[in-house]
């Protein structure tokens, strides 16, 4: 990441009303603390984490705070605690501003089958263009 991405995204952060950024840094701990490969990089202007490939966001959406998981869908949310979207694949995680009601274990459940799903993703694509898996 350049310092300029870095900037933007610290910007981001430390601009998100002051009731929404300890959860939203407790998030983002945990989403870069799940896997020494995780990549953080400013994508439509909020931050996205990367595996392997695109993964999830942080967007304040109005005065919602959002966590979006890419291949939602796909997750499978043994907790119940992701909301549906009008996008096909698109699940959201959506916290409250108490970084204490967190539910770190489940996140860090789904933040893992995530991984996993866009590993394989990456793989997958990878022998269908003729590259060898890992």
């Amino acid at each position: 990441m350049d310092r300029s991405e870095a900037a933007r995204i610290e910007s981001w952060f430390h601009d998100l009303p002051e009731v929404w950024q300890p959860v939203t840094n407790a998030i983002r701990e945990l989403l870069m603390d799940s896997s020494p490969r995780m990549n953080e990089e400013w994508k439509y202007k909020t931050p996205f984490y990367s595996h392997s490939r695109a993964m999830c966001y942080l967007s304040l959406q109005g005065q919602k705070m959002v966590l979006g998981f890419v291949h939602g869908t796909d997750l499978a949310d043994p907790c119940g605690i992701l909301a549906h979207t009008d996008h096909r694949s698109i699940r959201h995680f959506l916290p409250s501003y108490d970084p204490k009601r967190l539910p770190v274990v489940a996140l860090r459940g789904l933040i893992q089958e995530a991984i996993a799903i866009n590993e394989e993703i990456y793989r997958s694509r990878s022998v269908t263009r003729g590259g060898r898996s890992k």
